[in-house]
């Protein structure tokens, strides 16, 4: 049985492994083998999460092309500091691994665009650990848009709080290995979030940011145009309590989305009316709510069911285009146009 196993090594062991690990060590299809991180402790923890009679044949590495060299792997899970990324990505691709990245996948469309081109060749599964597309209620808002019963989308208003300042320590407050702030971190779920649901495509953006006492921002707004000279709002605030408010208006229904749960879907005929009109309302229960899945889990269902089609990196290179913009006008302090 082992033999069909899929194989898999974590390249980082940090925080974000013990989300994967949790999910993966449930999965009668997956196989932990091997792990990689440059802090010991961190993996003999990562270890320590999995169940007793599997410890001792998970090996360690310290540097991950040794991994890379020495293993018989089918995936491998990237969950490295942004800077790390896109020569961890690469090399798991050129050894013929399905790869499954913390967000961002890279911070630049240029490596994302690489990237992308590898694993296609490769014929390899590409994903990013966007885990908002997969709850319950936004694959409801995503058949709403896919099914046009929002019509046209002609707005959007999008909010992510976080008390990032405070959870975000070390490297991810040095610019030169996180390559951004909040915007590129956290608000990575965010942008993804909101360009997978809305389906826009992004013509130009301007921004402002507020880096409080810090060297990467803290603080962002973007105003954006899309699809054809339509506006909307990208904001993230690092400095408050977690909060997430979407809106996105079409031409024949609206819907609001307050983290991540609890829905109002507005049809075109109940437009027309004061503020606290009623509206008609979707909240989830255990029954109605469409299933909640993982990335771990989306990740080993492509692979065992020869699903390559079903990466998301494409998404990951939209989010990087947006980015860049974003951080090109708070630079520049003017709009900047996104080709791509």
């Amino acid at each position: 049985m082992n033999e069909t196993r899929i194989k898999i090594g974590l390249i980082g062991c940090g925080l974000a492994s013990t989300w994967h690990l949790d999910y993966l060590k449930s999965d009668s299809r997956a196989e932990i083998i091997a792990l990689c991180d440059v802090n010991r402790e961190n993996m003999l923890n990562a270890v320590q999460r999995l169940p007793e009679g599997q410890r001792s044949s998970v090996r360690l590495y310290t540097d991950h092309m040794d991994l890379l060299k020495s293993e018989k792997l089918d995936a491998i899970l990237i969950l490295t500091p942004h800077k790390f990324h896109f020569g961890q990505i690469k090399a798991s691709l050129e050894h013929g691994l399905h790869v499954l990245a913390e967000k961002p996948l890279v911070v630049s469309s240029e490596e994302a665009n690489q990237l992308i081109s590898l694993a296609k060749s490769a014929k390899r599964v590409l994903m990013v650990s966007y885990q908002y597309p997969l709850r319950g209620p936004v694959k409801y808002v995503r058949s709403l848009v896919k099914r046009g019963d929002l019509g046209d989308i002609v707005y959007f208003n999008a909010m992510l709080g976080i008390h990032w300042h405070k959870l975000a320590s070390g490297w991810r407050l040095d610019p030169e290995i996180s390559e951004g702030g909040a915007l590129v971190d956290s608000g990575s779920h965010l942008v993804d979030l909101v360009l997978h649901l809305t389906e826009a495509r992004v013509e130009r953006v301007v921004a402002v940011a507020d880096n409080r006492e810090h060297r990467v921002d803290i603080f962002n707004s973007a105003l954006v145009q899309f699809n054809g000279g339509r506006t909307g709002v990208i904001s993230v605030a690092g400095e408050g309590p977690f909060l997430l408010d979407l809106t996105i208006v079409g031409t024949r229904g609206a819907v609001t989305m307050r983290d991540l749960e609890t829905v109002t879907y507005v049809k075109e005929e109940n437009f027309i009316g004061e503020i606290g009109t009623y509206h008609q309302r979707n909240e989830y229960a255990t029954a109605d709510a469409l299933k909640t899945t993982l990335p771990a889990e989306e990740f080993v269902n492509c692979i065992a069911s020869g699903d390559f089609d079903a990466s998301n990196a494409d998404r990951a290179l939209q989010v990087a285009l947006f980015t860049e913009a974003v951080y090109k006008s708070i630079k520049t302090n003017g709009f900047v146009s996104i080709k791509g």
